[in-house]
C-alpha cells in the first residue's frame, strides 16, 4: 500500500510565510538594536548623562580609554571609572589644556575569567560629578598596569529647555 500525501491548502501556506518573514524581521531588528552600543545602557537626556569611562579594556586593547558616548551637553554629569586593570586616574582636560575634573578610580574594576565572562567588582554606582561647559575636552587615562590612553568628549551647549527649568 502506497503512502497518502496531504498538503496544507495554499492560504495555509502563505499564512506560515508570512508569519515566518515577520519572526525574522523582529530577531534581526532586535539583534541590530542590542549591538549598536556594547558598554553603555539605554540612552539618557545628554543634559544628564552619566560618564562611565573604561579605562584599559582588554576586549578592546588598542582603544585603552573608552567612553560609553561621545557627546553630552553642558551641566554636571556624574563619572564612573571602571579600570581593567584595576586602579586608575582619569582626567578631563579642556581646548586649553587646563584640567576640569580629575578621578581616581573608586574601587570599581573588571575581572575577566578563563572563559571570557565579565564581572565588574566593588564601586558604588556613579562617582563624582564634573561640570563641563560647552566644549571639546580631552579624557586621559591612567591604569596602574597597563597602556594610557586618550579619548574625546564633546560637550554642546545647553538646551534652552534646561535654562527655563533651571
Amino acid at each position: 500500500m502506497r503512502g497518502l500525501t496531504v498538503s496544507p491548502p495554499p492560504r495555509l501556506l502563505r499564512a506560515g510565510a508570512r508569519a515566518a518573514g515577520v519572526t525574522l524581521t523582529i530577531a534581526a531588528l532586535a539583534l541590530t538594536v542590542c549591538s549598536l552600543d556594547p558598554i553603555s545602557d539605554p540612552p539618557v537626556d545628554l543634559e544628564v548623562q552619566p560618564l562611565e569611562v573604561v579605562v584599559d579594556s582588554r576586549s578592546r586593547p588598542h582603544t585603552p580609554c573608552l567612553l560609553n558616548v561621545e557627546k553630552v551637553r553642558a551641566g554636571d554629569h556624574a563619572v564612573t571609572v571602571i579600570g581593567d586593570s584595576g586602579y586608575a586616574q582619569v582626567r578631563i582636560l579642556d581646548e586649553s589644556g587646563r584640567l576640569v575634573f580629575r578621578t581616581d578610580n573608586t574601587g570599581q574594576r573588571i575581572e575577566t575569567d578563563e572563559d571570557g565572562g565579565v564581572t565588574i567588582v566593588g564601586g558604588e554606582g556613579h562617582g563624582p560629578q564634573a561640570h563641563l561647559e560647552p566644549g571639546t575636552f580631552s579624557v586621559t587615562c591612567r591604569p596602574k598596569d597597563g597602556k594610557p590612553g586618550e579619548t574625546t568628549l564633546v560637550v554642546l551647549p545647553a538646551s534652552p529647555d534646561q535654562h527655563r527649568s533651571s
